[in-house]
C-alpha cells in the first residue's frame, strides 16, 4: 500500500491527524484500523485514539467485520457516516433559487425550489433566506456549513458578492450575513466555478488536475481548476469571459459595454437571432415555435436543414470555439467542458467548435485536448456549492494541499 503522508512537525498533531484519518476512510470507503495505520504512517495507538474521537463525533461508524481475512482476529471496517454532517447547499440562477441538503459523499436530498419571478436585490435575498430556513428546519443532523453558488464576481475569501448584474447585487456581504444568521461556516462561489469544482471532484474528470467548465446559458462564464485548486484570480473575476468584447460596436450589454460575448452567445441573444430570422423569413421552420422558442427548437430546425437555424448554430460554434481556443492558449489546459443551455445544440455543434478551436490555437496545444459538451446535471450546482464546505471544514476531498501526520 502507498502512504498518504510522511512524518511532520509536532505542531500539526491533533487536527491534522483527525483530517488525515477521516480523509483516508472517506477515500477508501471501508478500511480497518490496522490498514489506516499503514496508510497514514501513524501508530496503531494514535489511529485508535483518532478513530474513537471521530466515532464520538458521529462522523465515522463501524460497518462490520472484513471478509476473506486470514488467521487471527477479524478486523472491523470503518466508514464515513454519510449523512452525519450534511451541507445546506444553495444555487441561485436567473429563474429560481434552489436548495438541498448534500451529504458528505455528494448525495442530494430534500430539494427545494423557489422561483424568483423577476425579483432582484433584497427581494431575491429574502427568497434565498426563505429556502435556507426551510433547509435548516429539515435537517435532522447538525449542519456542517452552508454553500452558496450565484452568478457574478465573488470574493471567495469573505463570501461577498462584488457584483451580480442580473440580481442587482453589489458589494453584498452575503457570506457574513448568512454566517451571522445561522452561526455556521459559509462558502460562496461563482456559479461557473462551482460547476468546475463539481466536475473536478465528482464528475467524469474526477481528479484531473486542470479543468475548465465553460457555461453558456443566459450568461457566459468559465470555472477554472488549475493544479487541483479553484482559480478565481486577483480580482475574483477569472473566467468572466462573457463580458469580454467580442464584436466591435456590437449590441449594448447589461454590463454597460458593447459587443460582449454574452450579447452574441448568451441564450437571450441566440433566441433574438432566431426571432429576427422568423421576421425575415416567415416560412422558416422556426416560425412554428415563435410563441415558445427555445434553443432546442433552433437545434431541431438546424438538423432538419433550415438555413437560418444552421447559421445560428454555426455562428454560435464559431464564437464558442474562439472562447475555447483563447482559454486553451492562455492556460494550456487539455480538459474543457462546455455546458449550460447551449448543450441543446448537440453533436453537430461540438464538432464545429472543435474544428474552430483547431483553426485558432497552436496545434501542439489542442492536439490532445478533450472538449466535451454536456447539459448541466440537475444536482451539479448544488454539489458544487457544497464542495468548498466539504474541503474547508473537514478536508474530506483532497484539493492537493499537503497535510502530514504526526504521532507527537
Amino acid at each position: 500500500m502507498t502512504t498518504l503522508g510522511e512524518k511532520a512537525t509536532r505542531q500539526h498533531t491533533r487536527d491534522v491527524n483527525l483530517r488525515l484519518v477521516l480523509r483516508a476512510i472517506y477515500e477508501l470507503g471501508a478500511v480497518s484500523r490496522a490498514d489506516l495505520a499503514r496508510l497514514t504512517n501513524l501508530t496503531r495507538t494514535t489511529v485508535s485514539d483518532v478513530v474513537a474521537e471521530l466515532m464520538d463525533r458521529g462522523l465515522v461508524v463501524e460497518t462490520g467485520p472484513a471478509t476473506g481475512g486470514g488467521v487471527g482476529r477479524t478486523p472491523i471496517l470503518l466508514s464515513v457516516a454519510e449523512w452525519s454532517r450534511p451541507v445546506a447547499a444553495i444555487s441561485v440562477n436567473a429563474d429560481a433559487i434552489e436548495g438541498a441538503l448534500v451529504s458528505l459523499r455528494g448525495a442530494v436530498g430534500t430539494p427545494i425550489r423557489q422561483p424568483l419571478a423577476g425579483r432582484t436585490g433584497m427581494d431575491a435575498l429574502a427568497v434565498l433566506i426563505e429556502v435556507l430556513d426551510s433547509l435548516t428546519r429539515a435537517a435532522t443532523q447538525p449542519l456542517l456549513g452552508i454553500g452558496v453558488t450565484t452568478p457574478g464576481l465573488i470574493d471567495a475569501g469573505s463570501g461577498a458578492v462584488v457584483r451580480a448584474v442580473g440580481l442587482e447585487w453589489a458589494d453584498l456581504p452575503l457570506g457574513q450575513m448568512l454566517s451571522e444568521r445561522y452561526a455556521l461556516p459559509v462558502k460562496v462561489v461563482n456559479d461557473s466555478q462551482c460547476l468546475a469544482l463539481a466536475e473536478h471532484l465528482f464528475g467524469e474528470w474526477r481528479g484531473v488536475q486542470n479543468v475548465v467548465v465553460l457555461k453558456i446559458g443566459k450568461g457566459v462564464g468559465a470555472g477554472i481548476v488549475l493544479n487541483g485548486q479553484l482559480y478565481a484570480g486577483e480580482g475574483f473575476g477569472a473566467g468572466e469571459i462573457g463580458h469580454l468584447a467580442f464584436t466591435a460596436d456590437g449590441p449594448l450589454c447589461k454590463c454597460g459595454n458593447r459587443g460582449c460575448l454574452e450579447t452574441v452567445l448568451g441564450a437571450d441573444a441566440l433566441l433574438a437571432q432566431a426571432q429576427a430570422a422568423v421576421i425575415a423569413d416567415p416560412s422558416s421552420a422556426l416560425a412554428q415555435h415563435t410563441a415558445d422558442l427555445s434553443l432546442t427548437h433552433i437545434a431541431a430546425a438546424a438538423t432538419a436543414g433550415d438555413p437560418a437555424a444552421q447559421r445560428i448554430v454555426a455562428n454560435a460554434a464559431a464564437a464558442t470555439g474562439a472562447a475555447v481556443a483563447t482559454i486553451i492558449s492562455l492556460l494550456s489546459v487539455r480538459h474543457v467542458l462546455i455546458t449550460g443551455r447551449i448543450a441543446a445544440f448537440g453533436a453537430a455543434f461540438i464538432e464545429l467548435v472543435r474544428r474552430e478551436v483547431a483553426q485558432r490555437a497552436l496545434p501542439a496545444l489542442v492536439r490532445d485536448a478533450e472538449i466535451r459538451l454536456a447539459p448541466v446535471a440537475a444536482t451539479a450546482p448544488l454539489i458544487g456549492a457544497a464542495a468548498p464546505v466539504l474541503t474547508g471544514e473537514l478536508g474530506l476531498i483532497r484539493l492537493h494541499q499537503r497535510e502530514e501526520p504526526s504521532d507527537a
